[in-house]
């Protein structure tokens, strides 16, 4: 399968009125086309902060201290805000978890669905940009190396050999801005003339047909003949944006496609008229319409009740296999993931502890913390009393010097308080931050309670595939 987004040793901290809380720390996944990719903790685990990451829209004291954000061979970390703004919505869409908050609750929703298609549907302005967009990210990359400099000698001010270092490397950049400016003007006025010039062609022979409609050879009635040139104008206008209509058209669309009734009617309500379920509906109809590769849902369930939590996921699980969308959906429930993940990294403050595929950590999980997330959810089946995960997540202010989790695990070894385990291999697919699965570590067994938990989701497991195949044989 091809990488739609590479994460590659992602390190984010916030300043601080006293010392920089270390809210991500050197985190790497990469997202499959067509997968869904589940990232699971609890709060501050740092969850949130990656996905905020990739969408580029860190708070103004977030620091990106090192790391790759690669999409479409591009890293997404050194790229301008202008250049974001052609990738956020209509290449990386995201879904938050109050839909209120998404919504401008005094306008109306229809007008918010199309908002985005007609602020970036200049389709003459857009195919510019992809034709002289390679000498752009050279220019920009430039400016962006010298600014990400700059930043580091302000927070580097004592160590001056690095500071001259740095200072040497800007005066290098500097001297190569010229030329890739001149590049990037020359490419973006030769992009300019061959797209006018294209479309100058297609108008002329639009202007043609209007022309020939106008003459009405046919004899046709003058009020279908003003219809027939009023919709050839309309298909011009295409051509160059997306017009009024058209957005409207593609709104009642994808109105339809996520369950909202009688969409013509809807279009001009406002979002108190809509029940939570709706609006988190509408919020996604919004993101839909710009046609994204890349869909980030972050808890976006949390603020529902259970029956409308699995109409949701239901309906983005439908919308992942229509538009074959790459999903990563963010939660602290493991249980809400269990029917929707292909596969899953668990967090913990600020690091990927264990990371697989969805049966590998529900049916195998090796980590101390997914069991205690595991032993920790509630299921119909179990009558044991749960298993709880005592203490509180470490102040990421002064991160753990080995693994975070020894101090709240009942598994925990003095290796743990010294030294960060690495990521050591289970299978291909099947990757556990823990000192326990080390050769020489000891040979530990989840807690007898998890492991029946685990046997009894086997066999409904079993047991519901049985009856899907019954059903499609039956169907067949």
């Amino acid at each position: 399968m091809n990488k739609k987004l590479i994460v590659e040793n992602l390190s984010v901290s916030f300043r601080t009125a006293t010392k920089p809380v270390k809210a991500v720390r050197n985190v790497s996944f990469d997202l499959y086309e067509g997968e869904t990719l589940a990232i699971v903790g609890e709060s501050g685990s740092g969850k949130s902060v990656t996905s905020r990451t990739i969408m580029g829209i860190l708070a103004g004291n977030g620091i990106v201290e090192s790391g790759k954000i690669i999409y479409e061979g591009e890293d997404l970390l050194k790229i301008t805000e202008e250049q974001y703004h052609k990738i956020r919505g209509s290449k990386i869409g995201m879904i938050y978890q109050d839909p209120m908050s998404s919504l401008n609750p005094i306008m109306p929703i229809g007008k918010q669905i199309t908002e985005g298609l007609l602020l970036n549907g200049n389709h003459l302005q857009n195919k510019i940009e992809r034709l002289y967009n390679k000498e752009r990210i050279v220019y920009m990359e430039i400016k962006r190396d010298m600014q990400i400099l700059k930043e580091k000698i302000r927070l580097n001010k004592k160590n001056k050999p690095l500071c001259r270092e740095m200072k040497s490397q800007i005066r290098a950049l500097k001297e190569q801005l010229p030329a890739a400016k001149r590049a990037m003007k020359q490419a973006k006025k030769e992009a300019t003339a061959k797209v006018k010039r294209e479309h100058q062609e297609v108008k002329a022979k639009y202007l043609e047909e209007i022309r020939k409609i106008k003459l009405n050879a046919e004899g046709l009635d003058p009020k279908l003949v003003k219809e027939k040139v009023a919709q050839k104008k309309e298909e011009l206008k295409r051509t160059e944006k997306v017009t009024r209509a058209e957005a409207k058209e593609k709104a009642l669309k994808v109105m339809r496609e996520v369950g909202i009734d009688e969409p013509e009617k809807r279009f001009k309500q406002y979002p108190f008229q809509f029940s939570g379920g709706m609006r988190q509906r509408i919020v996604i109809a919004i993101v839909l319409t710009a046609n994204p590769d890349i869909l980030i849902c972050d808890e976006p369930t949390t603020a529902l009740d259970v029956t409308i939590q699995s109409q949701i996921l239901e309906l983005i699980k439908s919308i992942k296999k229509e538009r074959s969308l790459s999903v990563i959906f963010i939660t602290h429930d493991l249980g809400v993931v269990a029917n929707v993940a292909d596969r899953i990294a668990v967090m913990y403050a600020g690091r990927i502890v264990e990371i697989g595929t969805a049966e590998e950590v529900f049916f195998t999980p090796k980590h101390p913390y997914t069991w205690a997330l595991l032993g920790s959810m509630p299921d119909l089946t179990s009558k044991d009393r749960l298993i709880t995960i005592p203490g509180t997540p470490p102040d990421m202010r002064f991160p753990p010097k080995g693994d975070a989790f020894a101090y709240r695990s009942n598994y925990a070894m003095k290796i743990d308080f010294e030294e960060q385990p690495p990521m050591f291999k289970v299978s291909d697919t099947h990757y556990v931050a823990s000192w326990l699965l080390h050769k020489d570590g000891p040979n530990i067994e989840m807690p007898a309670i998890l492991q029946d938990r685990i046997d009894r989701m086997k066999e409904m497991t079993e047991e519901l595939k049985k009856e899907l195949i019954e059903d499609e044989e039956q169907v067949v």
